[in-house]
C-alpha cells in the first residue's frame, strides 16, 4: 500500500519529468526529398548526411570550439532553390530569438547552391555549450517574415530540412590577451561616420555584410581608424580586426 507521502513523491517526480524543457523544430509540410542541406563545415564541424533520412535533424553529438567575440567559418551546400538560416540559442533558454540569428540568405540554384559565409560569436559570450540551428528552406532565406514560403527557427516551411550542432564557446581571456584582442566601434549604430580603435599597428580591417560580402578593406598604420559608412545599405556588418595578436571580429549596425 502507497503512503500519501510516497504518492506525494512520485507526483511531484512526475511533474518535474513532463516539465522538462526541449526545443521546438520547423516543420515542412511536403517534406524535404530534394530540398536538404547536403554537406554542412562549421568549423571542425564535417557534415554529410549519409545513410541518414533527411528528415534527421538532432546531430548535436557533433561540436565545433570557438572563442567568444570570434568567428566560425560556415560552408552550407544546400538542395534545389534552398536558403540558408543560422541560430545559437546564446542564452541556452531553449528558443531561438530573433537577435540570436546570426545568418540568412538565399539565393538558391539546381540542383545545388553553396553558402560560404562566417558567424561571430558575440564578446562576453560565457564559456559553455550552445546549441546551433541551421534552417535550409525552399524559396525562402529562413529569417524575414516577408517570405512567402515560410520563415524563423520554427517555422512552417512548404520544403526543406534543419539541422542542429553544437558550439562549444570559450569565453575566457587572459588580461594580456584581452588588451590585444578587444577593440571598439564607435558610434554603433551609426549613420556616417565609424571609429574602429583599439587596431594596433600595421593592422588589417574588413568590413563584411550580413552575406558575407567584403564591402571594404584597409591596411592601418596606426591605432584607430575612421570609415565613411554614409554611403551603405541599411542593416548590419561584421568588422573584422587582424593584426600580429590575432583576429577579432565585432557586429556593426548601420542605420
Amino acid at each position: 500500500m502507497r503512503t500519501p507521502y510516497a504518492m506525494a513523491f512520485l507526483s511531484c517526480s512526475l511533474a518535474l519529468t513532463g516539465s522538462a524543457q526541449s526545443y521546438c523544430s520547423p516543420t515542412f509540410a511536403n517534406g524535404c526529398f530534394d530540398w536538404h542541406s547536403i554537406e554542412i563545415i562549421a568549423g571542425s564541424i564535417n557534415w554529410t548526411p549519409g545513410a541518414d533520412d533527411c528528415a534527421v535533424s538532432d546531430y548535436t553529438s557533433l561540436s565545433t570550439t570557438v572563442i567568444a567575440g570570434s568567428a566560425i567559418s560556415m560552408h552550407v551546400t544546400n538542395g534545389v532553390w534552398c536558403g540558408c538560416a543560422v541560430w545559437i540559442d546564446l542564452d541556452n533558454s531553449y528558443s531561438f530569438e530573433d537577435g540570436e540569428n546570426l545568418y540568412y540568405n538565399y539565393v538558391g540554384g539546381s540542383p545545388s547552391y553553396q553558402y560560404d559565409f562566417g558567424v561571430t560569436i558575440p564578446n562576453g559570450t560565457p564559456t559553455g555549450s550552445y546549441r546551433m540551428r541551421i534552417v535550409s528552406p525552399w524559396g525562402s532565406d529562413g529569417f524575414q517574415t516577408s517570405n512567402g514560403n515560410g520563415f524563423g527557427s520554427c517555422g512552417s516551411f512548404q520544403y526543406g530540412n534543419y539541422n542542429d550542432f553544437t558550439v562549444n564557446v570559450n569565453g575566457s581571456l587572459g588580461v594580456e590577451d584581452a588588451a590585444h584582442e578587444v577593440f571598439t566601434l564607435s558610434p554603433n549604430p551609426t549613420s556616417a561616420g565609424i571609429t574602429i580603435s583599439g587596431v594596433g599597428p600595421l593592422g588589417r580591417i574588413t568590413v563584411m555584410d550580413f552575406q558575407g560580402r567584403v564591402v571594404e578593406q584597409r591596411q592601418v598604420q596606426s591605432d584607430r581608424l575612421v570609415l565613411d559608412a554614409s554611403a551603405w545599405t541599411s542593416g548590419v556588418y561584421m568588422i573584422r580586426v587582424s593584426n600580429a595578436e590575432g583576429t577579432r571580429m565585432e557586429r556593426l549596425v548601420v542605420q
